[in-house]
């Protein structure tokens, strides 16, 4: 029997269907980058920039982000460059980073618009590194391209991993969860020969405690199906462009739209969520998922709505119907078997991230912050 698709993969090949597919030498409508996140002050306060919030803004949706990370002056902007058009993104050869924060640039293509992410390098000892990059990648990227230099080294690794432990700062209280994302571990101006299975099998590797306990974080956070294995030789070599197109369409098709719940995400809505994450760093150190999924599909989805609504007076249609009719609506008690205590024919509710089913007593157990109405 044919082997199943991937979740991921799936989705993206549905999202595509209606049009033909997309290459390395596809013409797409490019920009050039604009500053996304950047540092002021003293203290480095993170301040989000007007200019990559109107870009992103304009997006009518499905936006797909995907996010360079990874070690400083490792080539992240060259390859973020190659993937949206030569010179979206600054670069030089100096020891400095280049890329401070994150910036951003936008291909507006269809059936989903692609939102590409420089962000500042982890490592880089003459610069310094931020959590909230991190953070920020975590929640917004269906893609997360992690470039190292040269080689898949242990220091690699330990970075990746350092990363991952960065995300402890996105706190999941009950409900919500962090959409898949795909991890593509890429050594770029690669100098070695690697097989594909190269990530398995270091990942598979024994060692001690530390370097285990490395690889297990990893393997954890990324499902096998859900991390590649690429090399990049320099650009003057010959295999150059046969390894940069296998890696831009492995790039392309894991690049699904973001989501919130259920609810594909308009580049307005990019722009809600990522206030809030700066607004929840700066007061409270940490990013709460429910509170993050209230704000961004309350303030930026539902009251929007129902004021457009209420403002074309279609609430008026409610007054020609009698009692008898509106009873013969679906509207009352919903039940279902529960996930969590296993109870059958339950009054209760249906988790829309995880699309469980959860009775009204366990709710109030794990989750009684969140159980209201969302206007109130």
């Amino acid at each position: 029997a044919p082997a199943q698709k991937a979740p991921h993969i799936a989705a993206a090949r549905v999202l595509e269907a209606a049009v033909p597919p997309f290459s390395a030498a596809t013409p797409m409508l490019t920009c050039t980058s604009v500053p996304l996140l950047k540092f002021e002050g003293a203290k480095e306060r993170p301040v989000l920039s007007e200019e990559g919030l109107a870009a992103i803004g304009a997006l009518p949706g499905p936006v797909c982000p995907v996010a360079f990370v990874g070690d400083g002056r490792s080539g992240k902007s060259f390859l973020a460059s190659k993937l949206v058009g030569e010179g979206a993104f600054p670069q030089d050869d100096s020891d400095v980073a280049v890329t401070e924060g994150i910036d951003v640039a936008v291909m507006q293509s269809h059936p989903g618009h692609i939102l590409v992410l420089d962000c500042e390098g982890g490592n880089n000892a003459m610069s310094k590194s931020h959590s909230i990059v991190t953070v920020v990648g975590a929640l917004m990227a269906t893609a997360l391209v992690f470039v190292t230099d040269g080689k898949a080294s242990e220091s690699a690794m330990q970075a990746l991993a350092s990363m991952l432990e960065e995300r402890s700062l996105i706190k999941c209280d009950g409900t919500g969860s962090i959409h898949a994302q795909s991890l593509f571990f890429v050594v770029n101006q690669n100098r070695l020969r690697y097989a594909e299975d190269t990530l398995e099998k270091i990942l598979a590797a024994e060692h001690d405690e530390d370097r285990a306990e490395i690889r297990q974080l990893i393997s954890k956070t990324y499902s096998e199906d859900r991390r590649q294995f690429h090399t990049i030789p320099a650009d003057t070599k010959p295999e150059f462009e046969a390894r940069w197109e296998s890696l831009h369409n492995s790039i392309r098709e894991a690049a699904t739209p973001l989501k919130m719940g259920k609810l594909w995400m308009t580049g307005q809505q990019v722009v809600h969520m990522l206030k809030q994450i700066e607004n929840l760093l700066s007061k409270h150190g940490k990013v709460s998922l429910p509170s993050l999924h209230r704000h961004v599909i309350l303030d930026g989805w539902l009251k929007p709505t129902v004021s457009q609504v209420i403002g074309s007076r279609m609430d008026k249609l409610l007054e020609g119907f009698s009692e008898s009719e509106l009873a013969t609506q679906r509207v009352g008690e919903c039940t279902g078997n529960c996930n969590e205590c296993k109870k059958e024919a339950q009054v209760g509710w249906l988790d829309p991230d995880i699309e469980e089913f959860f009775c009204e007593a366990c709710w109030l157990t794990f989750s009684p912050k969140v159980l209201k109405c969302g206007f109130c």
